[in-house]
Parts: structure tokens; C-alpha cells; sequence
């Protein structure tokens, strides 16, 4: 798939604030009068026929109840999460959609280390933990020295 030009992020937070504000009269009924949806219509969408607008109307509001705040969700987490350039996480001399190097070389590293990495998490913690208590019981035992002398 294409990466999305600045022109097209742009477009999606455009699209964003025009769902926005359908959504917004979540408060009350979410339809008004007219046709349920596009489907309803026995003919071909027509921008200056009123009812076909309410139907459109209609048809994005119930959209928007069926998934809340999935347009936020997908927009912008396409457009501010996955394209965000200083988020790394796209190859930049690409013009698709492909990870960035960085982020395959890490995953690659994951997948090699994948059988090992939570058991020596483990050990690398309980280690911590046994040097945490030898030097806190070291230290205790030095100030009740120092205390008894």
C-alpha cells in the first residue's frame, strides 16, 4: 500500500473533525428523519436531493455507533502514530507502507532471543533482588557492630 502524503494526512484530519462533529450529537438521537442509510436509496446518491444528504447523514451516524470512536482510532492512529516521522516506525526512503529497518532488525533480534528472554528477565531480577539483601543484611550487621562497640 501507497505511504500517505502530507495532502493525504492532512485529508484524514480533515475527514476526522467532519466525523467529529456527527458524533458529537451523541447527547440525543443519533438519526433524524429520512432514509436509514444509503442503502435505502432507489437511486444513484444525489448531493442537491435533501433526503439522499440525510440518508448520508444518517448512514455516518450509525457508523459511528456501531464502532465508538473507531474513527479516531483509525485516523488517527494512522495518521499521528504510524506516519508520525519521528515515531520510526516506517522505512522513510520508501514511498509504501514497510517497516522501518530498525524496527525489522529488532524484531528479528526478539524472535532469536524470544526462548530466552523471560527466563533470564527472571534470573537477571532474582540476581538483583539476592544483591539488594546481601547489601542491605551487610549493612545491617555493620551498624549493629558499630552500635554495640
Amino acid at each position: 500500500m501507497a505511504k500517505p502524503s502530507t495532502r493525504d494526512i492532512d485529508a484524514g484530519y480533515d475527514l476526522l473533525g467532519v466525523l467529529n462533529a456527527i458524533d458529537a450529537r451523541w447527547g440525543g438521537p443519533w438519526a433524524t428523519e429520512g432514509p436509514d442509510d444509503l442503502d435505502a436509496l432507489d437511486q444513484d446518491f444525489d448531493a442537491d436531493e435533501p433526503t439522499h444528504l440525510q440518508a448520508l447523514y444518517n448512514h455516518l451516524a450509525k457508523l459511528l455507533r456501531r464502532a465508538p470512536g473507531f474513527h479516531g482510532r483509525v485516523l488517527g492512529g494512522m495518521c499521528a502514530v504510524i506516519c508520525y516521522e519521528r515515531n520510526v516506525f516506517l522505512d522513510p526512503a520508501l514511498d509504501y507502507l514497510e517497516l522501518h529497518p530498525d524496527v525489522l532488525a529488532g524484531l528479528e533480534l526478539l524472535e532469536a532471543k524470544r526462548a530466552d528472554f523471560f527466563p533470564r528477565l527472571e534470573r537477571e531480577a532474582r540476581a538483583a533482588v539476592a544483591e539488594t539483601i546481601e547489601r542491605a543484611a551487610a549493612r545491617h550487621l555493620c551498624e549493629m557492630q558499630g552500635g554495640a562497640a
